[in-house]
Order: C-alpha cells, then sequence, then structure tokens
C-alpha cells in the first residue's frame, strides 16, 4: 500500500482520482466528538496531543493492499477514540459490516422501526439514521467495508483492548458506517444512535471508555475490486484472528447423543410430534413442549427427515417415535390440488407470534412465522415449500441409493416443483408466496425461492428431463445476482424482508448439486461466491460474551453463524452445507473452505457440550437455536435474577438436526474418503 500522506492533520492515500482519507476524534462520556490533528513524527509514526489526549498512531506496509496499524492513548478522564475513513466519488458506496449492515440494510421494503437501516433520518422511525456504530464483537469478522465504484476499502480493529481500570479487565471495542462514503473504528465501543437487542427492541445506547488502551487493526484498499473484494479483506483477517473450537467428544458421540434426544426428549405423546421445548433456569430446569413442530420445511419436516433416515441407517437401534419415512409421507399427503403446493403444516401447529396471542390451531395452511408478517396468512411461502421439495428429493436419493424405492416422495416433490416452474418468471426468479385457492404468485420479492433451484438438480438426474436443469439456470442466475451483489434478503417469514444469511444456504446447495450434475465452470464460480457469502456471516474468531452462561467459558463463536441483521445472534443453520463446503474445497484444492466448514463443525461439537453443566439444563444432545456472542438478542433471562442471558432456555428441533444432518454427513463423507484411500492401496 502507498505511504500515506500527512495534510492539515489528516491522512490519505495518494490517488490520480477518488481520495481515501483518514482521520482521527475523540470524544468524552455526554459529549461531543471533536478532531485529534496528527503530527508526523516519522515517515509512518503519528502523534496527538490535544486537550489532554496524548497518543500516536504507527503504520506499517504489509502488501500493496494492507497496512497495519497500532494506535494507543492516555487521557485525563474516560473516552473513545474513532479512526474514520472516507471517499471523496460521488456514487454512493455499498456500507458492509459483517453480520450488521449490508448496504442500507434494505430500508426500503422493511417496516419501520425494525432493526438498523442506513438511512437519512425519517420522523418516526428511529430505526433509520446516517450513522450506526456497533460493537465489534456483534461483527462476524471485526472490520468496516465500503465498497466503492474504484475500488473495496476496509479498517479493522481488535474486536478488544486490555484496560486494567476496566471492569473485566478488558474495554470492547466499535464499528461504524455513516453516510454518504464513511466508516470505521473505534478504541472503545459505542452503540450509537441506540443500542440494538432485537426487532422493534432497541435500547438506550451504551459504551465503553479509557484513560489509556491500544489496539492494532488494518487499512485495507483494494483498487479497482468489486464487492468479491470483501470476502478477499474477510480471508485475511480470518487467517490472523481464527481460532478453532476445542472439544471433548467425538462426532460419533455427538450425533448418537442428537438422535438419541428426539427419540427420547423431544417428543410429546400429547401433541403427537416433535416440539420445541423450553424451561426456566435455575428455577425450573425441566424441559417441557410449548408447540408442535408441524411445519413441512425450514423448521421442521423435511429438516427432520434426512437427518432421522440417516441415523436410522448408522443406528438402527434407536428407534423414532416418527421416522423420517413417515414426516415425508405426510407432506406429500399434504398436496393441495388448488394451488399446487403442499400446506405448509401438517397437524397441530402454533399460529400466531409466541407469547403475543399466539394458539395451537389443527392443521392448516399457517404456522408460527404468520403472526410476524400478517401478509403470509392463508399463503403458501416458498421458504416452507421449497425447503420441503428439496428434501423430498434430497431423501429419495438416499434411498434409492441404498436399493429402496422413493417413487411416492419423488412424485410429490416433483408435483410442487413442476407448479413452481410454471409460474417462474421469465427471469428466473420463483416468488416468495402463493395463493392457496390458486396456481398465482402473489409477491414476488424474496430469496427463499432458491429453495426449489436446490430441488431441480437432484430431480433432473432423477427424471433425465432438461425442463428441470433449464429452470434451475433460470434461476440460479438470478438469484445469483443478489448474492454477488451481497444482498440476500428476503428468505424467512419473522425477519420483515431484511438481509439475512438462511437463503444462501439454498444457493450453496443448488450450485453444488449443478456443478456434481454437470461439470459446468459457471456454478462452481456461483458455489464460491455463495460459500464467501454465508463467511460474512460466520464467526472467524473467538468472542466473549458478555452474560452468563456464556460468560467466562471456554465457549467459542468462531465457526457459528449469524441468522440474519435483524436476528442477531448464532444458530446452527449453516450446518447443513458443511459437506458442501468440503467439495468446494476439494474442488478448488483450496484448504480455506475446508478449515471453515471445520470450524463449524467444532463450534457444532464444542456447544453440544455446554449441556447440562453449563447451560443449566437438558441432557447432552439437546441444541436451541439461540447463542448470543454479543448484545444482540439477548432477551431471554434468568428467573432468579431477571439478568440477561446468553443463550435461550430452549430445545429447538430443528437446530439439534440441522447440527444432525452436518455431523452425519459429515460422517459419511469420511467413511467414503477412507474406503476411496483403502481400495487405492
Amino acid at each position: 500500500m502507498p505511504s500515506l500522506i500527512l495534510e492539515k492533520g489528516r491522512l490519505s492515500l495518494p490517488s490520480d482520482s477518488e481520495t481515501v482519507s483518514l482521520h482521527l476524534t475523540v470524544c468524552a462520556a455526554g459529549g461531543e466528538w471533536h478532531e485529534l490533528p496528527l503530527n508526523a513524527e516519522s515517515a509512518d509514526r503519528y502523534s496527538f496531543d490535544t486537550n489532554g489526549v496524548r497518543g500516536s498512531l504507527a503504520w506499517t506496509e504489509v502488501t500493496e493492499e494492507r497496512s497495519d496499524y497500532d494506535l494507543e492513548f492516555t487521557a485525563d478522564e474516560p473516552l473513545r477514540l474513532c479512526l474514520e475513513f472516507s471517499w471523496s466519488g460521488e456514487a454512493q458506496g455499498y456500507h458492509l459490516i459483517p453480520a450488521c449492515m449490508f448496504g442500507d440494510n434494505n430500508h426500503e421494503l422493511v417496516r419501520p422501526n425494525e432493526f438498523p437501516t442506513l438511512h437519512e433520518p425519517v420522523e418516526g422511525n428511529e430505526a433509520a439514521a446516517p450513522l450506526w456504530e456497533f460493537r465489534a464483537d456483534r461483527a462476524a469478522c471485526p472490520v468496516s467495508m465500503l465498497c466503492t465504484e474504484g475500488g473495496v476499502l476496509g479498517l479493522s480493529i481488535d474486536p478488544y483492548s486490555d484496560d486494567a481500570n476496566a471492569e473485566e479487565g478488558f474495554i470492547r471495542n466499535g464499528l461504524f458506517s455513516r453516510l454518504p462514503h464513511a466508516g470505521g473504528v473505534s478504541l472503545g465501543y459505542g452503540n450509537d444512535p441506540l443500542t440494538y437487542v432485537n426487532k422493534t427492541m432497541f435500547r438506550e445506547p451504551t459504551a465503553h471508555r479509557s484513560v489509556g488502551a491500544k489496539a492494532t487493526g488494518s487499512l485495507y484498499w483494494l483498487s479497482g475490486a468489486d464487492r468479491s473484494g470483501a470476502h478477499q479483506i474477510v480471508r485475511d483477517l480470518y487467517s490472523r484472528l481464527h481460532k478453532k473450537p476445542h472439544h471433548q467428544k467425538s462426532m460419533e458421540e455427538a450425533a448418537r447423543a442428537l438422535a438419541e434426544g428426539f427419540a427420547q426428549v423431544n417428543w410429546s405423546e400429547e401433541f403427537g410430534n416433535y416440539t420445541n421445548m423450553a424451561c426456566r433456569v435455575p428455577t425450573d430446569n425441566v424441559l417441557k413442549a410449548w408447540r408442535p413442530v408441524s411445519e413441512i420445511g425450514w423448521t421442521g419436516g423435511g429438516v427432520f427427515a434426512y437427518p432421522l433416515l440417516m441415523a436410522a441407517a448408522r443406528m438402527p437401534e434407536i428407534k423414532f417415535p416418527k421416522t423420517g419415512g413417515a414426516i415425508l409421507d405426510q407432506i406429500v399427503g399434504a398436496f393441495n390440488e388448488k394451488s399446487g403446493f403442499f400446506n405448509d403444516v401438517v397437524g397441530p401447529s402454533l399460529v400466531g407470534v409466541p407469547g403475543e396471542g399466539g394458539e395451537i390451531k389443527e392443521g392448516g395452511i399457517n404456522g408460527w412465522w404468520s403472526g410476524f408478517m400478517p401478509h403470509t396468512m392463508n399463503r403458501h411461502t416458498a421458504y416452507t415449500n421449497g425447503n420441503a421439495a428439496y428434501y423430498l428429493m434430497k431423501c429419495s436419493r438416499l434411498v434409492r441409493r441404498a436399493g429402496g424405492d422413493p417413487t411416492t416422495w419423488e412424485d410429490g416433490a416433483l408435483q410442487v416443483l413442476d407448479t413452481a416452474i410454471e409460474l417462474q418468471r421469465t427471469d428466473g426468479a420463483f416468488g416468495y408466496l402463493f395463493s392457496a385457492s390458486h396456481r398465482k404468485v402473489v409477491d414476488w420479492d424474496g430469496f427463499a425461492g432458491c429453495w426449489f433451484a436446490a430441488a431441480l438438480p437432484i430431480a433432473y438426474a432423477m427424471t433425465g428431463n432438461d425442463y428441470y436443469i433449464k429452470a434451475a439456470r433460470r434461476a440460479l442466475r438470478y438469484y445469483g445476482h443478489a448474492v454477488t451483489q451481497l444482498n440476500c434478503y428476503g428468505t424467512p417469514m419473522d425477519t420483515y424482508k431484511s438481509v439475512d444469511q438462511e437463503g444462501v444456504l439454498a444457493f450453496v446447495q443448488a450450485t453444488r448439486l449443478m456443478h456434481e450434475e454437470t461439470g459446468e465452470e459457471e456454478w462452481l464460480k456461483y458455489l464460491q461466491a455463495g460459500a464467501d457469502y454465508e463467511l460474512l456471516w460466520r464467526y472467524a474468531y473467538k468472542a466473549r460474551p458478555e452474560y452468563a452462561p456464556l460468560k467466562g467459558t471456554e465457549w467459542n463463536s468462531c465457526g457459528g453463524s449469524v441468522t440474519s441483521v435483524s436476528n442477531p445472534h448464532i444458530h446452527p443453520m449453516g450446518l447443513v452445507i458443511t459437506d458442501s463446503l468440503y467439495y468446494l474445497a476439494d474442488q478448488l484444492g483450496d484448504d480455506y473452505y475446508r478449515d471453515r466448514a471445520d470450524d463449524g463443525v467444532a463450534w457444532a461439537l464444542q456447544t453440544l457440550e455446554l449441556y447440562p453443566e453449563v447451560s443449566g439444563y437438558g441432557p447432552y444432545g439437546v441444541m436451541t437455536e439461540r447463542y448470543c456472542p454479543s448484545d444482540g438478542l439477548t432477551i431471554e433471562t434468568f428467573e432468579d435474577t431477571g439478568e440477561p442471558s446468553s443463550m435461550w432456555w430452549s430445545y429447538n428441533a430443528w437446530a439439534s438436526a440441522n447440527v444432525m444432518e452436518g455431523l452425519l454427513d459429515t460422517m459419511n463423507r469420511n467413511a467414503e474418503q477412507d474406503s476411496d484411500t483403502s481400495t487405492s492401496s
């Protein structure tokens, strides 16, 4: 990277066109921000001494695209420092803080006051602001980036800085994005303008200040790069921050415990189904079923069936109250002739928001999500139907390879896929919501339809009908645009079309299957783009949770993925693409993707070992859907003290199923590789 130029107390990168500049500011408690002019001490070292704040900023050139910095200060009173970058181009750049800010966070399409959007102030919408700052450990990788027409700019910081005067012996640092062309880092974080906790839930801003601290980080300028340059920055930071989680038990032990959990703990005779369960720690730590999991996909249905089928083949002595096959039979039995889709739930289901008037009703089309987005009521969703079709095809392939006859499941899935293709737009879009009474798309906007695309390569392989592969090509080129633009939104129905991680899991599975089936290079490139997008949500380092029970433990966030900018917590869903990440690593000969897959497996294995000693409830083999490495979604509380918890006191069956799928897929892959090695030797 070229040497920085000092002019009027600020730094800039030499350029023939747009300018990248850096400046330092300081703020004490309750005060305003003031600039700290820099003075040259040597070619790459600068000092500042203004109004009782003294310190230095030193730079070390590492590559043509990266320079590392050391920032330190002492002060007469507790304060925060911000190192801000800005770009002088005219067109607005695309702001990016992994897992926190993607452009403007889809401001125009989301309801007001849901979650942070980077936008000029809007009356009555406190979520819209031209500046948003978060704790650095809220981000999956601690860097603030700006993708511009001239290249990609990034500034990272250590998530934590030692401070002997701080309550925990350290302070937390921050990251921010600012309109129109700025962003940066803070030595001593500040949630600004508010602390975002959960959808519609904003609290007063919080901050860490210090009378003396230091931090290191890196400045990146990838001149001429498109938005994919952000992945290069994340990859470089991962190589330096990565710390793989440690675990004691094997994949085999974990998979067995997860299977036994379904067989012995999760089942409810009252509901006649697998369930979501909860308890109250520490006063009542016995798990009790609170809703049956009757949805056909996403958080139930096929998501359960596939790992249960694999577990039954590997561990036949475990008897499941409802088999994977029985689940799939129920799904295909719920086909709606009028709409051409499956009814989205089979059996009793919670309809409406849990704890806010939701009630359990028998069968139909509406699920627990219907209370979050009212316009989903009485409509089919692409997420549940597409996901169900994908797992029906995946399970059929599994059973057929084992010598079974899954024709009924294949035929059921093909009926839905035929409807989806009939309605598919010429640009490849499948739609987000569908009428229950006519074959009609009622909402096109969202990424969830990509799950239909994930089913299509298997449909083609089974039927030989290129009708399915042509539809898949159209769809993946359409959804691939959102992936390369780093703007996949509208998959989960409880996040108000926020930018999310969940949708890209369909894209990863679909492009892997397309490449596997066709051998065409296009799909391998798209697979890599999808994997890289997922890694913008997957923690690259070990965070320090603020609240018990995770606080102060060896639990490691590295390898866990955040669900969306709306739901800022780690969940286990990323485990379902484990095998596809290994496939990508093998195809490219690139261990980066193997390491990131390994992290996900290690994260799951270590997280399972929280139960029951650290979690305070549940046997080994239980998983909740919510782990909080930072200050996001800390809405669960300890029953006796009311203090926030960094976990939900729950047993989410889909979370366990996703982990079981990832582990069993990995075990099967390892067994195949061992067999190939043995045969070749």
